[in-house]
């Protein structure tokens, strides 16, 4: 953003174009209706452009934020007034309600609850939702790294942490990703392009 001067935006809306084209590549692997549970800051907002982006591609999907719109960043808060201003049923909680509920009838869950920033153990209404993913039963694509997982270290921030079937990690495969520690709840990695020019940053 900084050398460029592209917005943060433009960014997140190639990340989310780039990985809701890998869903549908692997549609096989992660049938629909796919199940978006996004957070509150800008991997939330990712996980909020995927859903758009699949909805306009006439893949069926649901999209949950946890959380509520004035917690949200200001990208994710964009996000959730674009997908609300076209009609997308976009639900929101703020709570630790059965999430298992919500999941049910979906083939495959895109886990966008927190980012590389997670910096404390995830606990409330999020633990809630990464406990429902991971005993869900269902295929899972991470959104940049696994919620709940050190991007630095690849190691749990806490005691829980998504346990995800693929990984698709933004602008490039984060160091902790590839560690020993990171493979229980990466899964396969694939680096999703951020549109930047190769070898020029």
């Amino acid at each position: 953003m900084e050398t460029l001067g592209l917005p943060s935006l433009v960014l997140m809306e190639n990340a989310a174009r780039n990985i809701a084209e890998l869903i549908t590549t692997r549609i096989r692997f992660f049938p629909p209706p796919v199940a978006i549970i996004a957070g509150p800051g800008n991997n939330g907002g990712d996980g909020l452009a995927i859903a758009r982006q699949l909805d306009g591609a006439g893949i069926p999907s649901r999209a949950l934020l946890v959380g509520t719109l004035e917690s949200c960043s200001p990208e994710c808060r964009t996000q959730a007034h674009a997908l609300q201003a076209a009609g997308y049923p976009l639900q929101l909680i703020s709570n630790a309600e059965d999430v298992a509920l919500w999941l049910q009838g979906a083939g495959c869950v895109v886990d966008a609850l927190f980012g590389v920033g997670l910096r404390r153990p995830i606990s409330g209404p999020f633990a809630s939702a990464v406990e429902a993913i991971n005993r869900s039963g269902l295929p899972v694509l991470a959104v940049d790294v696994p919620s709940g997982l050190d991007a630095d270290t690849g190691a749990s921030v806490g005691d829980l942490s998504v346990r995800a079937n693929l990984t698709a990690s933004i602008g490039g495969l984060k160091a902790g990703l590839l560690r020993p520690e990171a493979r229980p709840c990466a899964g396969e990695l694939v680096a999703v392009s951020l549109g930047l020019p190769t070898n020029r940053i």
